[in-house]
């Protein structure tokens, strides 16, 4: 594991708490947030759209669990929910479910997996972590399986240290991507029927992905 992503985690283990509450307060303050958060409803239902009620679905760093509450929501309830950082995890807990501590770079997965979820977790990588854990999550799919993952692309960046509008008081390691190489990357380890959506600004943007084995 990097030191970069050693580092971010540690972030997250002592601003945790601060991380889910700005983001709750975006969401009952900011109309925009609201906005992002119906986005997101509508891409899960997306992603699991005509897969059976017992699928069995992994999620890499489920955070606060908001995505698997989605999931849950819909009728799925076969969900294994993780992160990488200690923090998240008894919360995880008291909302039902089961978690693990599991980082995508170190751990392998037990187990093969109808749809991976992984949303907001490589843009904390190396691209060459990243590019590992792609490779890995499709060996983790049964056939047919499905992938949606997301990470960031900032124009004349490749990574940087960043505390976005100082939003947790430290800075996180993020690495950017340009869509056709997430494109061809995806392509190249083995996935079909690629997706890419570019949502944000024309400089600065989350590449969001959803694609087949």
């Amino acid at each position: 594991m990097s030191t970069q992503n050693d580092q971010t985690i540690e972030v997250y283990e002592k601003f945790g708490a601060k991380y889910l509450a700005r983001n709750a307060a975006a969401l009952k303050d900011n109309p925009r947030a609201k906005k992002d958060d119906e986005w997101q409803r509508g891409l899960i239902s997306s992603f699991v759209d005509g897969l059976p009620k017992d699928a069995k679905i992994f999620e890499v760093g489920s955070a606060g669990g908001r995505d698997a509450k989605f999931m849950r929501e819909l009728g799925y309830k076969n969900i294994i929910v993780s992160d990488a950082a200690n923090f998240f995890l008894p919360l995880l807990e008291k909302k039902g479910f089961k978690p693990i501590k599991f980082n995508l770079i170190t751990d392998d997965f037990k187990d093969k997996y109808d749809f991976i979820l992984c949303w907001a977790v490589l843009v904390h990588f190396t691209k060459n972590e990243a590019k590992d854990a792609i490779r890995k999550m499709f060996a983790a799919l049964n056939e047919h399986g499905r992938i949606a993952l997301c990470v960031k692309h900032k124009e004349g960046h490749e990574e940087e240290w960043e505390d976005f509008h100082g939003m947790i008081g430290a800075k996180r390691f993020f690495s950017y991507w340009d869509k056709e190489e997430l494109e061809e990357y995806m392509k190249d380890s083995g996935f079909r029927d690629i997706a890419v959506h570019q949502r944000g600004g024309a400089r600065a943007c989350w590449l969001e992905c959803f694609a087949k084995k």
